[in-house]
């Protein structure tokens, strides 16, 4: 659990801290733009090539840490708790594979492009190490898929909170006919 948290805070540390910037850069560009008519070069290649992917990537693991990826659980719900434990070891099983797959697309795509030396379009801004962003996600987000596979091995309950440790709560109230 306490890995969980660590990567939990980092995650959302380094997220907060992309938005932050990037907030405070927009307002900057437009304040300059808008008193001095002089605009911070790049901004929008900036914004789009840098910020954005590092926010949405990010947010990526720490969703599937705090079990906020939407599920389809209207057959599991109604299983024993053993075969609902199979079927999900089964899916993070498969999803660690296709995460693993996409790191390594993903640095195979970054290589390339730090080849290249690839930049955000007409600017000579350069985009190529944000590129490296999407396996370091996609590894990381497999290695806590391993980590999901551990815990429900180890507790028998498909629905632990890798932060917490207790079962995790669902939004949608049950109702009983």
């Amino acid at each position: 659990m306490k890995f969980n948290q660590g990567v939990d805070k980092i995650l959302s540390v380094l997220t907060a801290i992309a938005l932050i910037v990037m907030m405070l850069h927009v307002v900057a560009h437009a304040l300059l733009r808008y008193f001095f008519n002089s605009p911070i070069y790049g901004t929008n290649e900036i914004v789009a090539y840098w910020y954005l992917p590092m926010i949405a990537l990010l947010g990526i693991p720490a969703a599937q840490l705090q079990k906020e990826h939407i599920t389809v659980s209207l057959v599991i719900e109604r299983m024993s708790h053993g075969t609902a434990a199979f079927f999900k070891v089964f899916a993070f099983a498969l999803s660690a594979l296709v995460s693993i797959g996409f790191a390594w697309f993903g640095f195979e795509e970054a290589l390339e492009n730090m080849e290249m030396g690839s930049t955000a379009g007409v600017t000579d801004i350069i985009t190529w190490p944000v590129y490296f962003l999407v396996p370091l996600v996609f590894v990381v987000l497999a290695i806590l898929f391993i980590v999901d596979i551990v815990v429900t091995l180890r507790t028998g309950d498909p629905e632990i909170d890798l932060l917490t440790g207790e079962h995790a709560e669902h939004d949608i109230e049950e109702t009983v006919i």
